[in-house]
């Protein structure tokens, strides 16, 4: 047999747990380096974006007067047209309205009759 077997593979042994933790702290290194990369990158472009936004913001502000501006107008209008609506249909509204205390003073009338028919 070969002498010192048992040593050999003791040596093999601890070298290859070595070898294991050199390659898994390297990995995590790697895997650090890639974040701090990521968070670096990131944050460079939030700063750029928020000079670039703050540049056009002012662009921003006046379109959004003129949608305001636009959304007002539109209400008016609607506003206007209900109006002439609801005045056009005012007397449709009124006579529906006669119609019914018409409807309702009749409906009185004979619950009075019926209950002066009891009485009798």
């Amino acid at each position: 047999m070969v002498p010192n077997l048992d040593l050999i593979l003791i040596a093999v042994l601890h070298g290859s747990f070595i070898s294991c933790i050199l390659l898994v702290f390297t990995f995590l290194m790697l895997i650090c380096l890639l974040l701090a990369f990521s968070i670096t990158l990131f944050s460079i472009v939030i700063i750029d974006s928020y000079d670039v936004f703050s540049m056009i913001s002012l662009y921003f502000g006046t379109l959004r007067a003129n949608v305001e501006l636009g959304f007002v107008l539109v209400l008016f209008t609607l506003l206007h047209f209900m109006v002439n609506a609801g005045l056009a249909s005012k007397p449709r509204v009124e006579s529906m309205v006669a119609n019914f205390k018409v409807k309702a003073r009749h409906v009185v009338d004979h619950i009075k009759d019926s209950q002066l028919a009891k009485a009798h």
